[in-house]
């Protein structure tokens, strides 16, 4: 590959010096300069130097064919720009996430998030920084392939990522600076599909190392239809394909023309989908979103269907490059809020509380569990809870009684009522009397029979309580005291004032209703 680099930087520098006239060396000198002194061939053995280094040769090159006056000197130019074009992508094919003819893991189905979750209408700006409470960082990454499991740990992720270090920072800044340059182009493509400048950026970066010359697909040549994963696209048209042709059939062909909702949490989602969601059943932050921050160690697919725990990306996610730009003040991105709903009255409203306290039984339930592994687990993360039992928090609710469909928490989500029954303890000795959890964990169908249940209830990630005090205050002063230890920075999360209840999670940003 240096050879080739190098031939490249000698044809440029020949250019430079047969220019028929002072204009057109003017035009080539950018380009030709770029690429003399043997600095792409240098720069291609460390794959960060060398896109870098190609993509400044490539635009310089691309503004030098629009600046020529000869005709002559323009079909040269282009000649070695095609090349150039090539190279580039040997170069990202080297290290990039679309390794592989096919990849089962990798490539799956596009799931639609909206149809899953409505779009909720609400938004509010992303909170500055990680969250405070390190039980929320050491929460493992979810397995699930669903939007609504999903959404807040992309909102977590992307609030604990800091860039990797200088290099990786000055790194994605600019690539960010190179899609600034191309919005243009992006929204060409993006604004008529109702998909923002940004997103579309954040594939072709990752798909192609913005190399103008290959399918967003996967990187593939315009010259022919794709031949990887997918395959045969565009299905209409003829090659040689516009990139801009392409493009288009790549986001329509993912489901992305008229999403309603570009929030922080879906679009993170979307552009994971868009790669594969094979990281997941491995527990590993995608590098496709992650790599150049502190959230991505290693892992990576390296071959057809191989996966290799210990490589390392050397692409900046794309995660990381909308951090980039919202750093560079190019990108406002919000974050969408949810609310529980009537779900949560259906629930707990109904709760005789009274009679639980008056009765002493050991929770609204009446009932102790047999979860034994638990109890060990609360025993042993949970020693400073003196007025709850561990079996309090594995209540099935009113309506179990009914249906029968509620469970236990599965085992993976058990660090997430960690700091929700830190709250609710601080809480208990504020307050001076007896406090009833009413509702904690429902499993997917048990939430899906509650009348008006939020579809990604924070209850069914096991962070979300609903609690009544009786005898002692309103739910709107419950509430109050809530919010004062979340202005404290007690926890980030939501708080809910019902008639009778009051819910509170540790979602990781605040909402209200």
């Amino acid at each position: 590959m240096s050879s080739e680099a190098q031939m490249l930087a000698d044809q440029l520098f020949d250019e430079f010096l047969a220019a028929q006239s002072d204009a057109d060396r003017e035009a080539i000198r950018p380009a030709a300069l770029a690429a003399a002194h043997n600095a792409l061939a240098e720069a291609i053995a460390s794959f960060r130097a060398g896109t870098a280094k190609i993509l400044e040769i490539s635009t310089k090159l691309e503004d030098a064919i629009l600046k020529l006056g000869s005709q002559a000197s323009r079909e040269r130019l282009e000649a070695i720009a095609v090349r150039l074009g090539d190279l580039q992508r040997q170069v990202h094919d080297a290290e990039g996430m679309r390794t592989t003819w096919e990849n089962t893991e990798e490539f799956e189905t596009n799931f639609p998030d909206e149809d899953m979750v409505p779009a909720s209408g609400q938004h509010g700006p992303i909170p500055l920084g990680a969250t405070l409470d390190s039980d929320l960082q050491d929460r493992p990454l979810s397995t699930s392939r669903k939007f609504e499991d999903l959404a807040d740990e992309y909102i977590r992720l992307f609030r604990m990522a800091r860039y990797k270090d200088a290099v990786s920072e000055k790194a994605a800044k600019g690539f960010a600076e190179k899609a600034i340059a191309q919005r243009p182009r992006y929204q060409t493509v993006g604004q008529p599909l109702g998909i923002p400048w940004w997103f579309v950026a954040g594939v072709h970066l990752l798909e192609s190392t913005y190399n103008f010359r290959t399918h967003l697909h996967n990187g593939d040549r315009l010259t022919a239809r794709t031949f990887r994963v997918p395959a045969g696209r565009p299905h209409s048209g003829s090659p040689p394909f516009t990139w801009e042709f392409s493009a288009e059939d790549a986001l329509r062909g993912e489901g992305l023309a008229g999403l309603a909702d570009w929030s922080l949490a879906r679009s993170l989602y979307r552009w994971e989908v868009f790669n594969g969601l094979g990281y997941r059943s491995r527990r590993i932050p995608t590098p496709y979103l992650w790599s150049f921050s502190t959230v991505y160690n290693k892992g990576k697919f390296v071959g057809d269907g191989v996966f290799s725990p210990t490589a390392v990306s050397q692409q900046c996610g794309a995660a990381v490059l909308l951090k980039a730009l919202i750093d560079l003040g190019a990108v406002d991105v919000g974050i969408e809020i949810f609310t529980e709903g009537a779900g949560d009255n259906a629930e707990s409203d109904t709760a005789d509380a009274e009679a639980a306290v008056r009765d002493k039984a050991p929770n609204i339930d009446g009932t102790i569990s047999t979860n034994t592994d638990f109890k060990s687990f609360f025993a042993a993360r949970l020693p400073d809870i003196k007025h709850f039992q561990w079996h309090e928090f594995l209540i099935k609710g009113g309506h179990h009684a009914q249906n029968g469909l509620n469970t236990d928490p599965p085992r993976d989500l058990w660090p997430n009522i960690i700091p929700t029954a830190r709250i609710l303890e601080r809480f208990r000795e504020e307050v001076g009397h007896p406090v009833v959890i009413t509702s904690a964990y429902r499993s997917p169908d048990y939430n899906k029979g509650l009348p008006g249940a939020a579809k990604n209830s924070q209850h069914m990630q096991f962070r979300a309580v609903d609690i009544k005090v009786p005898g002692a205050g309103t739910p709107a002063q419950w509430a109050a005291v809530l919010k004062r230890y979340r202005s404290e920075k007690m926890f980030e999360g939501g708080i809910g004032i019902y008639n009778t209840f009051v819910h509170v999670d540790t979602r990781g940003h605040n909402a209200d209703w």
